[in-house]
């Protein structure tokens, strides 16, 4: 009779732990998950006064439903060169369709391993100082019985407030920031396009040159063109007097 209850209680448990194992085998805050959420990024390099499409994608990477999804991009930093500064701190920053630095995106549901993906239009004026732009994100979301869970980009907290969650260990300490993980961040650039003029101008030097050097070739074994060797020995005759006279100047300082 003993041995029937071990054997019933101990299937119980088997079955239990089972069913909690289908029900839920993952963390949300596993980096082999969260380094899937944002699946692409496709940023543009924008000229001042032009306009620029980003493109990110959104994955699921649980195998359970992702609700009442919000995700918001937000351009917050400036470096070029030896500046770095806050987006505050930028006259004209480039800005997205709401005419603000920041971007939020809804979407109701996405199962797992569905995709979304999202496109930003990121616009700019002449005066848009030319740099590098740093993009930080954050996600809200909820999956099962998890409500709320938040997941944000470097670039939301202070340089005290990371350093703050730093552990002995060398990781970091995500309820001290009041997040589930910690999410990626992307750049993009606005420049002015290369001069195209110089490129074509070192063509022709080039070939100018070839063709000179075969001359000179020809000049010096076979004597080929006698119009050149005279306009040649102008120019020496010309540069010898410019510097003879230079001398004398001199010699009269």
């Amino acid at each position: 009779m003993y041995e029937k209850h071990l054997v019933l209680i101990s299937t119980f448990i088997i079955f239990i732990s089972l069913f909690s194992f289908s029900v839920k085998s993952y963390d949300v805050s596993d980096p082999s998950f969260t380094n899937q959420l944002i699946n692409e990024i496709d940023t543009p390099s924008i000229e001042p006064g032009s306009e620029g499409n980003m493109k990110i994608t959104l994955k699921n990477p649980y195998n359970s439903s992702m609700e009442d999804i919000n995700f918001t991009v937000s351009i917050y930093w400036y470096s070029y060169l030896n500046v770095d500064k806050n987006i505050s701190e930028v006259d004209e920053p480039p800005v997205f369709d709401n005419g603000e630095t920041y971007s939020a995106s809804e979407i109701d549901e996405l199962s797992s391993d569905e995709s979304e993906e999202l496109e930003y239009i990121i616009h700019t004026s002449e005066d848009t100082e030319e740099g590098v732009y740093s993009i930080r994100f954050k996600l809200d979301f909820s999956i099962e019985d998890e409500e709320n869970i938040t997941m944000k980009s470097r670039g939301h907290f202070s340089s005290e407030e990371w350093e703050d969650a730093k552990n002995p260990e060398g990781g970091i300490n995500l309820t001290e920031l009041n997040v589930s993980d910690i999410l990626l961040e992307s750049t993009f650039e606005v420049r002015n396009p290369v001069p195209r003029w110089p490129q074509y101008a070192l063509g022709l030097i080039t070939i100018v040159s070839g063709v000179l050097a075969v001359m000179f070739y020809f000049q010096e074994k076979y004597g080929s063109f006698p119009k050149l060797e005279k306009a040649f020995e102008h120019g020496a005759g010309k540069l010898e007097k410019l510097g003879s006279g230079l001398k004398k100047r001199f010699k009269n300082l």
